[in-house]
């Protein structure tokens, strides 16, 4: 699952619109639902739905700035999630 963490709304709707939507051939719409791109917050709540639902994986993918997204993944979004 493709995940960039920012506060900056603008900046999410750019990366979605400029560089995902057009790499993966989906609509923006769809990806927006799907993908954890957002703030910390926001992709803490799409994965606790996804674990209710019963997915016990998720395989993660940064679309940019790698070792940055994987820090803050881990120090922002990691403890939101329940054990």
């Amino acid at each position: 699952m493709f995940y960039y963490l920012t506060e900056d709304r603008r900046q999410a709707e750019e990366l979605l619109v400029e560089v995902v939507s057009p790499t993966l051939g989906r609509s923006v719409e769809l990806l927006r639902e799907r993908l954890l791109i957002g703030t910390p917050a926001e992709c803490a709540e799409k994965l606790t739905r996804l674990q209710a639902a019963g997915v016990q994986r998720v395989f993660l993918w940064p679309v940019e700035d790698e070792t940055s997204q994987l820090v803050r993944f881990h120090e922002q979004v990691l403890p939101q999630l329940p054990s």
